[in-house]
């Protein structure tokens, strides 16, 4: 390293030392990712209580299942039966237990680094209860928060990364030159280096690598108090790091190669905000616009009440044919065939909601699956698009690792009504073996990993070359600074 950016280094160091609102920008930067990473630690909390609950509850219900179960069988081993449950209590009926009573714990357990970003996390609920049911009656059972906090998105690691870190590296390295040229003193500097250019270039460092640093030391102490210092040493923590660090350094070279043009610090503040706002807000949106135009789906709100209707139909089918039924043959109040005929009727409607209902949701799913390939071939245009699904995949949020998990609860659930809705059709009552038996949304199913650092190099790439483009710009700019 040559003596001049040495010296360019130091000199713009000891003159930033002594600058209060300097201090008082990079205090606030750190402050604002260690307060993100904090509420990103108590959403993690809320997602794990949430688990935790519906696995009590899991346990607590097939307890009380068991328990009832064997205590009939033990009345009708003894000759004493006991009272007969209703239906939708009976542990023996298969067709009612599949469908809520027995319903098994589907969970997403966070990942390492869940604090980092929000996500999915925040329109799939951590937990579902898989039943007999179509997949409207228990994963879009709920909202799982407030619609206006949902709207104005979550305060999370990834926000302050994407929108106010780039704008302190901007506030500090916009002027360089500029500023120098307009207080006169641009030609002092080139005149007392040896190597203008590689002085300049040690200014410039000074001044970005300011936030940069505040930035790293902050998410670095955010992780060790929220996460616990174990995180630290962990691959994904590493690439979380190389993320922050490229992205920061890709506006500080968009800085510099602005800077070198040679404009005055108006315009240079202008161009500037102006690809902030490109880069982080219109270009994402349109992207995401684009891929939407290209392949339409409804929205989930529309998805879910075209399921949800779709649930409706059936059971008015099913009251009619009962109504015609009951006309047709004057006195009679229900179809002839007794108790298992009524449950055959009960689950064709079931088939016939559950059919409809896939058939909507396979359809949203088809569309949306494209729409993301669409959307992630484009952002490439925008580093913030990559920084933000780069952060998104670390902390174990992003689509990848939810679509896994949706995929995962599609199998089981059809897993889970052959169980149930086999022994409902042939009439067998669920025996203490069966709730052994019963299919389990196991440990490893829920450790669905996110990708593998080495499948974040697409997004690295995508926001290195660009910063290395901007680079040699600000660099030919530098050397074409003259006294």
């Amino acid at each position: 390293m040559s003596s001049a950016f040495l010296a360019g280094l130091r000199f713009e160091a000891r003159m930033m030392r002594r600058d209060g609102a300097i201090w008082f920008a990079l205090l606030a930067l750190a402050g604002v990712a260690l307060f993100a990473l904090a509420m990103g630690a108590s959403r993690v909390v809320s997602q794990q209580a949430a688990i935790a609950g519906a696995r009590a509850d899991e346990t607590q219900r097939l307890t009380n299942l068991q328990k009832t179960l064997a205590q009939l069988q033990q009345g009708e081993t003894q000759g004493k039966p006991a009272p007969e449950p209703p239906p939708f209590r009976d542990p023996r009926n298969a067709a009612f237990m599949g469908g809520g009573p027995a319903a098994a714990v589907a969970a997403l357990a966070p990942g390492p680094l869940a604090l980092v970003a929000t996500g999915q996390s925040d329109l799939l609920p951590p937990a579902v209860r898989v039943t007999t049911g179509s997949k409207d009656s228990f994963l879009f059972a709920d909202e799982i928060d407030n619609p206006a906090n949902l709207m104005s998105g979550a305060t999370d690691l990834a926000f302050v990364v994407v929108f106010v870190y780039p704008l302190v590296i901007l506030a500090m390295a916009f002027n360089l030159l500029a500023g120098e040229r307009e207080q006169g003193t641009l030609s002092m500097s080139l005149a007392s280096a040896r190597r203008p250019a590689a002085a300049l270039a040690g200014k410039l460092t000074a001044r970005v690598a300011a936030p940069i640093l505040a930035t790293l030391l902050a998410v670095a102490a955010g992780v060790w108090i929220f996460a616990g210092w174990e995180r630290l040493a962990t691959p994904g923590f590493a690439v979380l790091l190389i993320v922050v660090l490229l992205y920061g350094l890709f506006w500080a070279a968009l800085a510099a190669a602005v800077d070198g043009l040679g404009r005055s610090s108006a315009f240079n503040a202008l161009t500037l905000i102006g690809a902030w706002v490109a880069i982080t807000m219109i270009l994402p949106a349109a992207i995401n616009s684009i891929a939407g135009f290209a392949h339409p789906a409804p929205s989930r709100t529309d998805m879910v009440l075209a399921a949800r209707a779709a649930s409706i139909d059936a059971d008015r089918a099913r009251d009619a044919s009962l109504a015609r039924y009951a006309q047709e043959h004057g006195d009679a109040e229900k179809p002839a065939g007794g108790p298992q005929e009524a449950t055959l009727r009960r689950l064709a409607t079931q088939e016939a909601a559950f059919q409809r209902v896939e058939a909507i949701v396979a359809e949203h799913d088809a569309q949306l699956a494209r729409q993301r390939d669409m959307a992630d071939r484009l952002g490439y245009l925008s580093p913030a698009y990559l920084t933000y699904q780069a952060l998104a995949d670390i902390a174990g949020s992003g689509e990848t690792r939810y679509r896994a998990f949706l995929d995962r609860i599609r199998a089981f659930h059809l897993d889970w009504r052959e169980f149930f809705l086999s022994r409902a059709k042939a009439g067998a009552a669920l025996t203490a073996q069966d709730y052994a038996a019963m299919p389990k949304f196991t440990q490893a199913d829920e450790e669905l990993v996110g990708p593998a650092p080495a499948g974040l190099a697409g997004p690295l790439i995508g926001v290195a070359l660009p910063m290395l483009i901007l680079a040699a710009l600000a660099m030919r700019g530098y050397r074409r600074c003259r006294i």
